[in-house]
């Protein structure tokens, strides 16, 4: 059985949260499934090439199409063509009803009764589209969210909060949405390395900071971190310091937020590492002191779970799927209140036992979620799909 794969959104380097689920998954799924044929397609000018993974497997062939997406864009936006079931035919010859898999919304057009399955890593951009710069609201409004999902043959979804959003704003029904948690990378773990202090030397790393993974964008609430730190040390005279790893995506809220900070050299207590080598991540994990993830809303929320495998205890929202991910592990917060985060700092920082017991929950929790069952869990679905077919 031939499945196709898109991993258009991996031709851009510095891969996000939701090309390094592509990534991690595929892994896992190509080292479980050496029996059927899988084809990754991508498209993009040859310089894009540089940043495709190569999967050095035999049943794993690629294909690249060697046209900017936004041409590519325009023809499936102005004409339905090329339909990529029909550009791909021939790699799949001996297979009349190939499966594709789409691990993130894209442009797409396909032949009627192809049968896909699609990723939803959240509804964000139907729920808080005030968020959005107009950019990205035209292009989601572009990828036709609502009947990709309405068409699919089954959606993956990475928490029961996705699923319900799913279900309840686009109308799919229940069956055809399964559960499929992200997975957590070995790497990160509690075991202090070497190469630990020449990170922190490297980025310049305080002695006891807060940490912040993801994009720097309104929907991560940086701006109510930044008040919140703020305030625990006005009232405890604990230096501590607030370090945001993560590429931006220049929303006016958020730099003005942290540039006006830096521009008062008497408040600077923030750090702002921008996007940081993959290797290095698991070392500013433990030497962190504690993560915070108060983000407003959630399909996941993956740093919770790669801080809690860190040995890192983490403070996160109460909202959408992050309790779901976090179990006891975690210390909830109300994301619109900034004196609920310092009060939360306070009490985590107040009492060693409670650090310990976070940790120790935290540790415990993280072993719930890994790539391999994530990966047996999609070739699940991918059989299920196939069986129908041919039935």
């Amino acid at each position: 059985m031939s499945t196709i794969i898109d991993i258009r959104h991996l031709t851009k380097p510095n891969p996000s949260g939701v090309g390094q689920y592509t990534l991690e998954l595929l892994k896992a799924l190509f080292e479980l499934d050496t029996k059927n044929e899988y084809l990754l397609f991508s498209s993009g000018s040859n310089r894009v090439l540089e940043n495709l993974p190569i999967f050095d497997k035999p049943n794993v062939r690629q294909f690249h199409l060697k046209i900017p997406n936004k041409i590519l864009n325009t023809s499936l936006l102005a004409s339905g063509r090329p339909r990529l079931d029909e550009l791909m035919q021939k790699y799949f010859a001996g297979d009349k009803k190939p499966l594709f898999f789409f691990p993130n919304l894209n442009i797409i057009s396909l032949s009627p009764n192809t049968n896909y399955v699609l990723t939803l890593h959240d509804l964000s951009f139907e729920i808080f589209p005030e968020l959005y710069e107009p950019k990205a609201r035209l292009w989601h409004r572009l990828t036709r969210a609502r009947a990709l999902a309405q068409n699919a043959r089954a959606i993956i979804v990475p928490s029961k909060s996705a699923a319900h959003d799913v279900n309840f704003i686009f109308g799919v029904p229940q069956e055809k949405i399964f559960v499929v948690p992200h997975g957590v990378d070995s790497k990160f773990s509690p075991k202090i390395e070497a190469r630990d202090f020449g990170v922190k030397s490297k980025y310049h790393l305080p002695k006891k900071f807060a940490l912040f993974v993801g994009t720097l964008e309104p929907r991560k609430n940086i701006s109510l971190m930044i008040e919140a730190v703020q305030k625990y040390r006005r009232e405890t005279g604990d230096d501590l310091r607030l370090v945001l790893v993560g590429k931006s995506n220049k929303h006016i809220a958020v730099t003005t937020t942290v540039e006006t900070l830096h521009c008062n050299v008497s408040t600077v207590t923030t750090t702002r590492l921008g996007y940081v080598c993959p290797q290095d991540l698991p070392a500013i994990y433990r030497l962190a002191s504690v993560t915070l993830f108060p983000s407003l809303y959630e399909g996941f929320g993956l740093p919770i779970v790669e801080s809690m495998a860190s040995g890192t205890p983490v403070i996160t929202s109460n909202t959408s799927s992050m309790p779901e991910v976090g179990g006891r592990a975690a210390i909830y917060v109300d994301p619109y209140n900034a004196n609920d985060l310092t009060a939360a700092l306070r009490e985590l920082f107040g009492s060693p036992e409670l650090q310990k017991q976070k940790i120790e929950a935290g540790l415990e929790r993280a072993r719930d979620f890994s790539w391999k069952k994530a990966a047996e869990q999609t070739i699940d679905i991918f059989t299920k799909i196939r069986n129908n077919s041919a039935s």
